[in-house]
Protein backbone atom coordinates (compact mmCIF):
# COMPACT_ATOMS: atom_id res chain seq x y z
CA UNK A 1 0.00 0.00 0.00
CA UNK A 2 2.69 2.42 0.95
CA UNK A 3 4.41 1.71 -2.98
CA UNK A 4 0.65 2.24 -4.29
CA UNK A 5 0.40 5.41 -2.27
CA UNK A 6 4.10 6.89 -3.27
CA UNK A 7 2.91 5.53 -7.34
CA UNK A 8 0.02 8.21 -7.21
CA UNK A 9 1.20 11.02 -5.18
CA UNK A 10 4.32 10.76 -7.30
CA UNK A 11 2.20 10.34 -10.84
CA UNK A 12 -0.91 12.94 -9.60
CA UNK A 13 1.83 15.82 -8.07
CA UNK A 14 3.37 15.08 -11.73
CA UNK A 15 -0.31 16.25 -12.97
CA UNK A 16 -0.66 19.10 -10.53
CA UNK A 17 2.44 21.01 -11.85
CA UNK A 18 1.58 19.72 -15.71
CA UNK A 19 -2.09 21.26 -15.10
CA UNK A 20 -0.31 23.86 -13.10
CA UNK A 21 1.86 25.32 -15.78
CA UNK A 22 -0.46 25.27 -18.16
CA UNK A 23 -3.03 27.15 -17.26
CA UNK A 24 -0.54 29.41 -16.34
CA UNK A 25 0.38 29.45 -19.80
CA UNK A 26 -3.23 29.18 -21.27
CA UNK A 27 -3.34 32.82 -19.02
CA UNK A 28 -0.18 34.03 -19.90
CA UNK A 29 -1.44 33.36 -23.90
CA UNK A 30 -5.40 35.16 -22.80
CA UNK A 31 -3.26 38.39 -20.84
CA UNK A 32 -1.29 38.67 -23.85
CA UNK A 33 -4.41 38.60 -26.24
CA UNK A 34 -6.54 41.04 -24.27
CA UNK A 35 -3.31 43.39 -23.82
CA UNK A 36 -2.35 43.28 -27.57
CA UNK A 37 -5.89 44.11 -28.60
CA UNK A 38 -6.37 47.49 -25.95
CA UNK A 39 -3.08 48.57 -26.96
CA UNK A 40 -4.19 48.43 -30.91
CA UNK A 41 -7.08 50.11 -29.49
CA UNK A 42 -5.32 52.74 -27.82
CA UNK A 43 -2.87 52.88 -31.21
CA UNK A 44 -5.55 53.47 -33.32
CA UNK A 45 -7.08 56.04 -31.35
CA UNK A 46 -4.04 57.88 -31.39
CA UNK A 47 -3.26 57.62 -34.80
CA UNK A 48 -6.77 58.84 -35.58
CA UNK A 49 -6.04 61.72 -33.62
CA UNK A 50 -2.63 62.53 -35.04
CA UNK A 51 -3.95 62.52 -38.39
CA UNK A 52 -7.24 64.93 -37.49
CA UNK A 53 -4.85 67.43 -35.60
CA UNK A 54 -5.22 69.88 -38.29
CA UNK A 55 -9.06 69.57 -38.69
CA UNK A 56 -8.96 70.21 -34.90
CA UNK A 57 -6.87 72.58 -34.08
CA UNK A 58 -7.46 74.87 -36.85
CA UNK A 59 -10.72 77.09 -38.00
CA UNK A 60 -12.90 76.90 -41.44
CA UNK A 61 -10.85 79.60 -42.61
CA UNK A 62 -7.33 78.19 -41.70
CA UNK A 63 -6.72 79.94 -38.95
CA UNK A 64 -4.67 78.12 -35.63
CA UNK A 65 -6.79 77.60 -32.87
CA UNK A 66 -5.30 74.94 -30.42
CA UNK A 67 -8.09 73.11 -28.48
CA UNK A 68 -5.59 71.45 -26.42
CA UNK A 69 -6.48 68.06 -27.84
CA UNK A 70 -3.01 66.01 -28.75
CA UNK A 71 -2.56 62.76 -29.08
CA UNK A 72 -0.83 62.61 -25.98
CA UNK A 73 -3.38 64.20 -24.07
CA UNK A 74 -6.47 61.80 -25.41
CA UNK A 75 -4.38 58.88 -24.67
CA UNK A 76 -3.51 59.75 -21.37
CA UNK A 77 -7.13 61.02 -21.05
CA UNK A 78 -8.37 57.51 -21.87
CA UNK A 79 -6.26 55.65 -19.89
CA UNK A 80 -7.53 58.07 -16.72
CA UNK A 81 -11.16 56.73 -17.62
CA UNK A 82 -10.05 53.21 -18.21
CA UNK A 83 -8.44 53.02 -15.01
CA UNK A 84 -11.34 55.05 -12.97
CA UNK A 85 -13.92 52.34 -14.33
CA UNK A 86 -11.23 49.61 -13.96
CA UNK A 87 -8.27 47.81 -12.72
CA UNK A 88 -6.11 48.31 -15.75
CA UNK A 89 -3.59 50.89 -16.13
CA UNK A 90 -2.81 52.20 -19.78
CA UNK A 91 -0.35 54.85 -20.71
CA UNK A 92 2.51 56.09 -22.76
CA UNK A 93 5.76 56.26 -21.45
CA UNK A 94 9.38 57.49 -22.53
CA UNK A 95 12.58 58.10 -20.86
CA UNK A 96 12.58 61.49 -22.58
CA UNK A 97 9.00 62.62 -21.42
CA UNK A 98 7.06 66.28 -21.80
CA UNK A 99 4.84 65.22 -18.63
CA UNK A 100 5.49 63.78 -15.53
CA UNK A 101 2.69 61.34 -15.39
CA UNK A 102 4.44 59.88 -18.36
CA UNK A 103 7.21 59.00 -16.39
CA UNK A 104 8.30 55.34 -16.48
CA UNK A 105 8.73 52.87 -13.37
CA UNK A 106 11.25 50.60 -13.00
CA UNK A 107 9.82 47.96 -15.18
CA UNK A 108 9.00 50.31 -18.39
CA UNK A 109 12.28 51.93 -17.87
CA UNK A 110 13.44 48.15 -18.26
CA UNK A 111 10.75 47.47 -21.15
CA UNK A 112 12.10 50.75 -23.14
CA UNK A 113 15.53 50.11 -23.17
CA UNK A 114 14.76 46.07 -24.62
CA UNK A 115 13.19 48.36 -27.26
CA UNK A 116 15.37 50.77 -27.75
CA UNK A 117 17.78 47.78 -28.23
CA UNK A 118 16.03 45.40 -30.17
CA UNK A 119 13.92 47.36 -32.76
CA UNK A 120 12.35 44.21 -34.78
CA UNK A 121 10.46 43.59 -31.25
CA UNK A 122 6.83 44.36 -30.98
CA UNK A 123 6.02 43.89 -27.56
CA UNK A 124 7.77 43.54 -23.84
CA UNK A 125 5.78 42.20 -21.50
CA UNK A 126 6.31 39.98 -17.61
CA UNK A 127 3.98 38.72 -14.80
CA UNK A 128 5.02 40.71 -12.01
CA UNK A 129 3.57 41.14 -8.09
CA UNK A 130 2.31 44.60 -7.56
CA UNK A 131 1.12 45.53 -3.77
CA UNK A 132 0.85 41.70 -3.26
CA UNK A 133 -1.32 40.42 -6.22
CA UNK A 134 -0.35 39.12 -9.55
CA UNK A 135 -0.58 41.61 -12.60
CA UNK A 136 0.54 41.25 -16.21
CA UNK A 137 2.71 44.22 -17.36
CA UNK A 138 2.41 44.68 -21.17
CA UNK A 139 4.60 47.18 -23.65
CA UNK A 140 4.49 47.82 -27.33
CA UNK A 141 6.59 50.52 -29.15
CA UNK A 142 5.24 53.71 -30.41
CA UNK A 143 6.78 55.08 -33.61
CA UNK A 144 6.97 58.58 -35.36
CA UNK A 145 4.81 58.58 -38.61
CA UNK A 146 4.25 61.49 -41.24
CA UNK A 147 1.42 62.89 -38.65
CA UNK A 148 3.89 62.98 -35.67
CA UNK A 149 6.40 65.39 -37.31
CA UNK A 150 4.30 69.21 -36.42
CA UNK A 151 5.26 68.59 -33.02
CA UNK A 152 7.97 66.38 -32.52
CA UNK A 153 9.77 66.37 -35.80
CA UNK A 154 12.50 69.08 -36.92
CA UNK A 155 13.78 71.61 -36.25
CA UNK A 156 14.59 70.43 -33.06
CA UNK A 157 14.07 72.83 -29.79
CA UNK A 158 11.68 74.46 -31.81
CA UNK A 159 8.60 75.59 -30.04
CA UNK A 160 4.67 73.53 -31.33
CA UNK A 161 1.46 74.44 -31.27
CA UNK A 162 0.94 72.66 -27.67
CA UNK A 163 4.00 74.60 -25.97
CA UNK A 164 6.90 71.76 -26.10
CA UNK A 165 10.60 71.67 -28.17
CA UNK A 166 10.25 69.53 -30.69
CA UNK A 167 12.72 66.89 -30.13
CA UNK A 168 13.86 66.87 -34.19
CA UNK A 169 12.75 62.81 -34.39
CA UNK A 170 12.44 61.38 -37.92
CA UNK A 171 9.75 59.07 -39.65
CA UNK A 172 10.08 55.46 -38.01
CA UNK A 173 11.94 56.23 -35.21
CA UNK A 174 11.11 55.48 -31.87
CA UNK A 175 9.04 57.97 -29.98
CA UNK A 176 8.10 55.96 -26.73
CA UNK A 177 6.02 52.44 -25.44
CA UNK A 178 2.52 52.44 -24.55
CA UNK A 179 2.34 50.72 -21.46
CA UNK A 180 -0.25 48.29 -19.99
CA UNK A 181 -1.12 46.80 -17.01
CA UNK A 182 -3.70 44.40 -16.29
CA UNK A 183 -4.96 42.30 -13.14
CA UNK A 184 -4.76 38.81 -12.93
CA UNK A 185 -7.23 38.07 -10.09
CA UNK A 186 -10.07 36.33 -12.19
CA UNK A 187 -7.74 33.87 -13.52
CA UNK A 188 -5.44 33.24 -10.53
CA UNK A 189 -9.19 32.66 -8.90
CA UNK A 190 -9.75 30.29 -11.15
CA UNK A 191 -6.57 28.25 -10.94
CA UNK A 192 -6.67 27.74 -7.45
CA UNK A 193 -10.12 26.28 -7.99
CA UNK A 194 -9.07 24.02 -9.98
CA UNK A 195 -5.86 23.52 -7.62
CA UNK A 196 -8.67 22.53 -4.41
CA UNK A 197 -10.71 20.29 -6.69
CA UNK A 198 -7.25 18.38 -8.17
CA UNK A 199 -6.35 18.13 -4.74
CA UNK A 200 -9.81 17.27 -2.96
CA UNK A 201 -10.04 14.33 -6.19
CA UNK A 202 -6.56 13.17 -5.03
CA UNK A 203 -6.95 12.69 -1.56
CA UNK A 204 -9.96 10.88 -2.24
CA UNK A 205 -8.21 8.73 -4.69
CA UNK A 206 -5.55 7.54 -2.10
CA UNK A 207 -8.17 6.11 0.16
CA UNK A 208 -9.94 4.59 -2.19
CA UNK A 209 -6.66 2.98 -3.06
CA UNK A 210 -5.67 2.23 0.15
CA UNK A 211 -9.59 0.81 0.70
CA UNK A 212 -9.68 -1.04 -2.05
CA UNK A 213 -6.12 -2.49 -1.89
CA UNK A 214 -6.30 -3.68 2.20
CA UNK A 215 -9.77 -5.48 1.46
CA UNK A 216 -8.38 -7.27 -1.53
CA UNK A 217 -4.68 -7.97 0.27
CA UNK A 218 -6.61 -9.34 3.34
CA UNK A 219 -9.15 -11.90 1.34
CA UNK A 220 -6.85 -12.92 -1.20
CA UNK A 221 -3.74 -12.99 0.41
CA UNK A 222 -3.08 -12.28 4.11
CA UNK A 223 -5.75 -15.46 5.40
CA UNK A 224 -4.33 -17.67 2.78
CA UNK A 225 -0.64 -16.92 4.01
CA UNK A 226 -1.96 -16.94 7.71
CA UNK A 227 -3.00 -20.15 7.04
CA UNK A 228 0.23 -21.36 5.46
CA UNK A 229 2.46 -19.70 7.90
CA UNK A 230 0.67 -21.97 10.73
CA UNK A 231 1.47 -24.76 8.73
CA UNK A 232 4.82 -24.31 8.38
CA UNK A 233 4.80 -23.88 12.30
CA UNK A 234 3.39 -27.18 12.37
CA UNK A 235 6.75 -28.67 10.06
CA UNK A 236 9.45 -26.90 11.80
CA UNK A 237 7.69 -28.40 15.45
CA UNK A 238 8.06 -31.83 13.39
CA UNK A 239 4.47 -32.27 12.65
CA UNK A 240 4.60 -33.97 9.09
CA UNK A 241 1.03 -35.05 8.57
CA UNK A 242 -0.11 -32.43 7.34
CA UNK A 243 -2.92 -31.78 4.63
CA UNK A 244 -3.10 -27.88 2.77
CA UNK A 245 -5.39 -29.33 -0.15
CA UNK A 246 -8.51 -27.64 1.40
CA UNK A 247 -6.76 -23.88 1.78
CA UNK A 248 -8.65 -21.29 0.18
CA UNK A 249 -5.84 -19.45 -2.28
CA UNK A 250 -5.79 -18.73 -5.88
CA UNK A 251 -2.39 -18.00 -8.25
CA UNK A 252 0.58 -17.50 -6.93
CA UNK A 253 -0.55 -18.28 -3.09
CA UNK A 254 -2.01 -21.74 -4.61
CA UNK A 255 0.60 -23.00 -6.20
CA UNK A 256 3.00 -21.61 -3.57
CA UNK A 257 0.36 -23.83 -1.23
CA UNK A 258 0.95 -27.44 -3.81
CA UNK A 259 4.84 -26.85 -4.14
CA UNK A 260 5.18 -26.75 -0.29
CA UNK A 261 2.55 -29.65 0.44
CA UNK A 262 5.24 -32.09 -1.81
CA UNK A 263 8.11 -30.61 -0.01
CA UNK A 264 6.51 -31.72 2.95
CA UNK A 265 6.19 -34.84 1.70
CA UNK A 266 9.23 -35.59 0.52
CA UNK A 267 11.13 -34.31 3.72
CA UNK A 268 9.01 -36.91 5.85
CA UNK A 269 10.75 -39.32 3.59
CA UNK A 270 13.87 -38.10 3.93
CA UNK A 271 13.82 -38.45 7.53
CA UNK A 272 12.17 -41.64 7.95
CA UNK A 273 15.26 -42.81 5.83
CA UNK A 274 18.06 -40.31 7.25
CA UNK A 275 19.74 -42.34 10.01
CA UNK A 276 20.50 -45.08 7.40
CA UNK A 277 21.12 -42.87 5.24
CA UNK A 278 23.74 -41.32 7.68
CA UNK A 279 25.07 -44.67 9.09
CA UNK A 280 26.02 -46.00 5.73
CA UNK A 281 27.39 -42.20 5.04
CA UNK A 282 29.88 -42.71 7.84
CA UNK A 283 30.96 -45.77 6.79
CA UNK A 284 32.06 -44.80 3.49
CA UNK A 285 33.65 -41.87 5.26
CA UNK A 286 35.49 -44.50 7.84
CA UNK A 287 36.32 -46.64 4.46
CA UNK A 288 37.52 -43.56 2.78
CA UNK A 289 39.89 -42.14 5.81
CA UNK A 290 41.64 -45.90 5.75
CA UNK A 291 42.76 -44.97 2.12
CA UNK A 292 43.78 -41.67 3.32
CA UNK A 293 45.88 -42.69 5.78
CA UNK A 294 47.68 -45.86 3.52
CA UNK A 295 48.18 -43.06 0.77
CA UNK A 296 49.76 -40.90 3.43
CA UNK A 297 51.66 -43.79 4.37
CA UNK A 298 53.14 -44.32 1.07
CA UNK A 299 53.91 -40.89 0.74
CA UNK A 300 55.99 -40.53 3.49
CA UNK A 301 57.75 -43.61 2.56
CA UNK A 302 58.86 -42.12 -1.07
CA UNK A 303 59.28 -38.79 0.14
CA UNK A 304 61.93 -40.26 2.82
CA UNK A 305 63.28 -42.27 -0.31
CA UNK A 306 63.61 -39.17 -2.51
CA UNK A 307 65.29 -37.08 0.27
CA UNK A 308 68.13 -40.33 0.62
CA UNK A 309 68.17 -39.99 -3.26
CA UNK A 310 69.26 -36.19 -3.09
CA UNK A 311 71.45 -36.98 -0.37
CA UNK A 312 73.41 -39.48 -2.44
CA UNK A 313 73.05 -37.63 -5.57
CA UNK A 314 74.41 -34.21 -3.45
CA UNK A 315 77.33 -36.72 -2.08
CA UNK A 316 77.86 -38.06 -5.36
CA UNK A 317 78.28 -34.83 -7.11
CA UNK A 318 80.32 -33.38 -4.57
CA UNK A 319 82.79 -36.70 -4.15
CA UNK A 320 83.13 -36.64 -8.11
CA UNK A 321 83.72 -32.78 -8.21
CA UNK A 322 86.56 -33.27 -5.71
CA UNK A 323 87.93 -35.87 -7.67
CA UNK A 324 87.82 -34.17 -10.94
CA UNK A 325 88.87 -30.53 -9.54
CA UNK A 326 92.16 -32.09 -8.42
CA UNK A 327 93.71 -33.66 -11.92
CA UNK A 328 92.19 -30.45 -13.70
CA UNK A 329 94.07 -28.17 -11.16
CA UNK A 330 97.40 -30.34 -12.51
CA UNK A 331 96.96 -29.77 -15.65
CA UNK A 332 96.06 -25.66 -15.45
CA UNK A 333 99.07 -25.51 -13.19
CA UNK A 334 101.50 -27.29 -15.43
CA UNK A 335 100.20 -25.30 -18.33
CA UNK A 336 101.16 -22.27 -16.84
CA UNK A 337 104.44 -23.55 -16.44
CA UNK A 338 104.51 -24.71 -20.03
CA UNK A 339 103.48 -21.23 -21.61
CA UNK A 340 106.43 -19.80 -18.95
CA UNK A 341 109.00 -22.21 -20.74
CA UNK A 342 107.76 -22.00 -24.13
CA UNK A 343 109.87 -20.09 -26.49
CA UNK A 344 108.89 -16.97 -28.52
CA UNK A 345 108.43 -18.19 -32.05
CA UNK A 346 106.72 -21.72 -31.29
CA UNK A 347 103.30 -19.44 -31.75
CA UNK A 348 100.95 -22.77 -32.80
CA UNK A 349 102.41 -24.44 -29.79
CA UNK A 350 101.52 -21.48 -27.49
CA UNK A 351 98.18 -21.12 -28.77
CA UNK A 352 97.62 -24.73 -28.09
CA UNK A 353 98.08 -24.43 -24.53
CA UNK A 354 96.15 -20.98 -24.46
CA UNK A 355 93.54 -22.95 -25.43
CA UNK A 356 93.83 -25.77 -23.19
CA UNK A 357 94.53 -22.93 -20.52
CA UNK A 358 91.06 -21.33 -21.20
CA UNK A 359 89.22 -24.16 -21.29
CA UNK A 360 90.45 -25.73 -18.13
CA UNK A 361 89.66 -22.97 -16.33
CA UNK A 362 86.37 -22.76 -17.74
CA UNK A 363 86.01 -26.36 -16.91
CA UNK A 364 87.46 -25.77 -13.65
CA UNK A 365 84.89 -23.15 -12.77
CA UNK A 366 81.90 -25.86 -13.86
CA UNK A 367 83.39 -27.97 -11.68
CA UNK A 368 83.37 -25.46 -8.66
CA UNK A 369 79.92 -24.61 -9.53
CA UNK A 370 78.28 -28.40 -9.26
CA UNK A 371 80.38 -28.91 -6.01
CA UNK A 372 79.07 -25.40 -4.90
CA UNK A 373 75.70 -26.60 -5.03
CA UNK A 374 76.18 -29.60 -4.12
CA UNK A 375 77.30 -28.63 -0.66
CA UNK A 376 74.70 -26.15 -0.25
CA UNK A 377 71.50 -28.37 -1.03
CA UNK A 378 73.69 -30.83 1.46
CA UNK A 379 73.47 -28.14 3.73
CA UNK A 380 77.05 -28.04 4.50
CA UNK A 381 78.27 -25.01 2.99
CA UNK A 382 78.53 -22.38 5.70
CA UNK A 383 79.98 -18.76 5.24
CA UNK A 384 83.86 -17.70 6.34
CA UNK A 385 83.50 -14.66 7.50
CA UNK A 386 86.35 -12.38 6.85
CA UNK A 387 87.14 -8.46 6.77
CA UNK A 388 87.02 -8.14 3.31
CA UNK A 389 88.25 -5.42 0.78
CA UNK A 390 86.52 -5.22 -2.46
CA UNK A 391 89.44 -3.91 -4.30
CA UNK A 392 91.26 -7.23 -3.60
CA UNK A 393 88.38 -9.54 -4.83
CA UNK A 394 88.05 -7.50 -7.87
CA UNK A 395 91.95 -7.82 -8.29
CA UNK A 396 91.20 -11.47 -8.57
CA UNK A 397 88.54 -11.72 -10.74
CA UNK A 398 90.16 -9.64 -13.35
CA UNK A 399 93.21 -11.90 -13.43
CA UNK A 400 90.95 -14.78 -14.43
CA UNK A 401 88.22 -13.02 -16.61
CA UNK A 402 91.23 -11.07 -18.14
CA UNK A 403 92.15 -13.85 -20.35
CA UNK A 404 88.61 -14.87 -21.03
CA UNK A 405 88.10 -11.51 -22.95
CA UNK A 406 91.58 -11.36 -24.33
CA UNK A 407 90.61 -14.76 -26.62
CA UNK A 408 87.10 -13.01 -27.52
CA UNK A 409 88.73 -9.83 -27.89
CA UNK A 410 86.36 -8.09 -25.44
CA UNK A 411 87.09 -4.57 -23.45
CA UNK A 412 87.14 -5.28 -20.01
CA UNK A 413 86.78 -2.53 -17.69
CA UNK A 414 86.78 -2.98 -13.81
CA UNK A 415 86.22 0.21 -11.05
CA UNK A 416 85.59 0.20 -7.41
CA UNK A 417 84.68 3.32 -5.89
CA UNK A 418 87.00 5.24 -3.27
CA UNK A 419 83.80 5.06 -0.51
CA UNK A 420 82.96 1.34 -0.83
CA UNK A 421 83.62 0.06 3.13
CA UNK A 422 85.46 -2.93 4.44
CA UNK A 423 82.59 -5.40 5.57
CA UNK A 424 82.94 -8.87 6.88
CA UNK A 425 82.22 -11.46 4.12
CA UNK A 426 83.43 -14.91 3.03
CA UNK A 427 85.81 -13.56 0.42
CA UNK A 428 86.01 -16.80 -1.79
CA UNK A 429 82.06 -16.50 -2.10
CA UNK A 430 82.04 -12.94 -3.45
CA UNK A 431 84.98 -13.55 -5.60
CA UNK A 432 83.10 -16.25 -7.22
CA UNK A 433 79.62 -14.53 -7.74
CA UNK A 434 81.43 -12.13 -9.27
CA UNK A 435 83.55 -14.36 -11.20
CA UNK A 436 80.19 -16.39 -12.55
CA UNK A 437 78.67 -12.99 -13.52
CA UNK A 438 81.43 -11.52 -15.39
CA UNK A 439 81.86 -15.02 -17.27
CA UNK A 440 78.62 -14.92 -18.04
CA UNK A 441 78.77 -11.67 -19.56
CA UNK A 442 82.21 -12.67 -21.60
CA UNK A 443 79.84 -15.72 -22.57
CA UNK A 444 77.19 -13.99 -24.05
CA UNK A 445 79.26 -11.51 -26.05
CA UNK A 446 80.33 -11.23 -29.04
CA UNK A 447 83.68 -10.48 -30.25
CA UNK A 448 84.86 -6.95 -29.96
CA UNK A 449 81.89 -6.06 -27.14
CA UNK A 450 82.38 -4.27 -23.85
CA UNK A 451 81.75 -5.27 -20.45
CA UNK A 452 81.79 -3.57 -17.13
CA UNK A 453 82.18 -4.59 -13.76
CA UNK A 454 81.76 -1.90 -11.02
CA UNK A 455 81.59 -1.82 -7.35
CA UNK A 456 79.47 1.04 -5.15
CA UNK A 457 78.26 1.91 -2.08
CA UNK A 458 74.65 2.61 -0.98
CA UNK A 459 74.42 4.37 2.03
CA UNK A 460 71.19 5.04 2.25
CA UNK A 461 70.60 1.03 2.18
CA UNK A 462 73.81 0.48 3.86
CA UNK A 463 74.92 -1.95 1.20
CA UNK A 464 77.71 -2.69 -1.19
CA UNK A 465 76.41 -2.60 -4.74
CA UNK A 466 77.77 -4.87 -7.41
CA UNK A 467 77.49 -4.55 -11.08
CA UNK A 468 78.18 -6.18 -14.08
CA UNK A 469 77.14 -4.36 -17.44
CA UNK A 470 77.60 -6.46 -20.65
CA UNK A 471 76.72 -5.20 -24.61
CA UNK A 472 76.04 -8.84 -25.49
CA UNK A 473 72.65 -10.43 -27.20
CA UNK A 474 70.73 -9.43 -23.79
CA UNK A 475 67.94 -11.19 -22.47
CA UNK A 476 64.63 -11.93 -23.35
CA UNK A 477 61.34 -10.61 -21.11
CA UNK A 478 60.17 -14.05 -20.43
CA UNK A 479 63.34 -15.77 -19.92
CA UNK A 480 63.96 -13.46 -17.08
CA UNK A 481 62.04 -14.46 -15.15
CA UNK A 482 63.63 -18.25 -14.88
CA UNK A 483 67.68 -17.42 -15.61
CA UNK A 484 68.43 -18.07 -12.00
CA UNK A 485 66.95 -21.64 -11.82
CA UNK A 486 69.52 -24.63 -11.64
CA UNK A 487 70.13 -25.63 -15.13
CA UNK A 488 68.28 -23.47 -16.72
CA UNK A 489 69.54 -20.95 -19.74
CA UNK A 490 67.66 -18.28 -21.74
CA UNK A 491 68.32 -20.39 -24.65
CA UNK A 492 67.38 -23.94 -23.73
CA UNK A 493 66.79 -25.48 -27.24
CA UNK A 494 69.41 -28.71 -28.60
CA UNK A 495 70.60 -26.39 -31.03
CA UNK A 496 71.86 -23.20 -29.33
CA UNK A 497 74.96 -21.06 -29.89
CA UNK A 498 76.44 -21.48 -26.07
CA UNK A 499 77.07 -24.02 -24.08
CA UNK A 500 77.50 -24.46 -20.03
CA UNK A 501 75.36 -25.82 -17.54
CA UNK A 502 73.32 -23.23 -16.48
CA UNK A 503 74.69 -23.43 -13.32
CA UNK A 504 76.51 -20.25 -12.47
CA UNK A 505 73.26 -17.66 -12.38
CA UNK A 506 71.65 -19.93 -9.99
CA UNK A 507 75.26 -20.52 -7.55
CA UNK A 508 75.73 -16.85 -7.51
CA UNK A 509 72.15 -16.15 -6.64
CA UNK A 510 72.61 -18.96 -3.84
CA UNK A 511 75.92 -17.46 -2.27
CA UNK A 512 74.56 -13.90 -2.33
CA UNK A 513 71.45 -15.15 -0.42
CA UNK A 514 73.55 -16.81 1.96
CA UNK A 515 75.01 -13.21 2.48
CA UNK A 516 71.55 -12.13 3.36
CA UNK A 517 71.91 -10.28 0.40
CA UNK A 518 69.70 -10.06 -3.07
CA UNK A 519 70.67 -9.93 -7.18
CA UNK A 520 68.84 -8.68 -10.20
CA UNK A 521 68.77 -8.25 -13.96
CA UNK A 522 68.01 -5.71 -16.51
CA UNK A 523 68.25 -6.60 -19.98
CA UNK A 524 66.38 -5.77 -23.13
CA UNK A 525 66.76 -8.34 -25.50
CA UNK A 526 69.66 -7.42 -28.34
CA UNK A 527 70.32 -4.52 -26.15
CA UNK A 528 72.80 -6.04 -23.02
CA UNK A 529 72.33 -7.03 -19.88
CA UNK A 530 73.31 -5.24 -16.44
CA UNK A 531 73.18 -8.08 -13.28
CA UNK A 532 73.02 -5.95 -9.78
CA UNK A 533 73.88 -6.99 -6.94
CA UNK A 534 73.27 -6.13 -3.14
CA UNK A 535 75.52 -7.12 0.07
CA UNK A 536 74.47 -6.04 3.44
CA UNK A 537 77.60 -4.56 5.09
CA UNK A 538 78.78 -6.29 8.09
CA UNK A 539 80.11 -4.47 11.58
CA UNK A 540 83.82 -5.57 11.80
CA UNK A 541 83.72 -5.96 15.23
Amino acid sequence: MLATVIVIIVVMGMKYFWDYNGEMKQAEREMLEKAQIITEQQKALWEFMAINQRKINYDLDGNLEYKFLSCSTVAMGVGAMLAAETDYRLKPTNTNYRNILNAPDAFEAEGIVHLKQFPSTTEYWVIDDTAGKQVFRYMTPLTIDKFCLDCHGEPKGEIDISGYAKEGLKVGEFAGALSLTMPMDIYMENMHDSQRSNAFFFFLLIVVCITCIYFLVTKMVTSSLGELEHAVSKVGAGQWDINLKGLKAKGEIRRLTNHFQSMTEQLKDLYTNLELKVEQRTDDLEKANLILKKHQNELEQMNLRLEETNVHKSEFLAVMSHELRTPLTSIIAFTELLLVDMPPKSENKLHILEDIQTNSQILLRLINNILDLAKIEAGKDQLNLEIVDMQDIIVLVESVITTLAKSKEIDLSVHVDSDVPLTKADPEKIRRIIENLAGNAVKFTDPGGRVEISVQYDPSSNEIILLVNDNGIGIKEDAQKYIFEKFTQADSSSSRKYGGTGLGLSLAKELVELHQGWIKVESQYGGGSRFIVGIPVQNLD
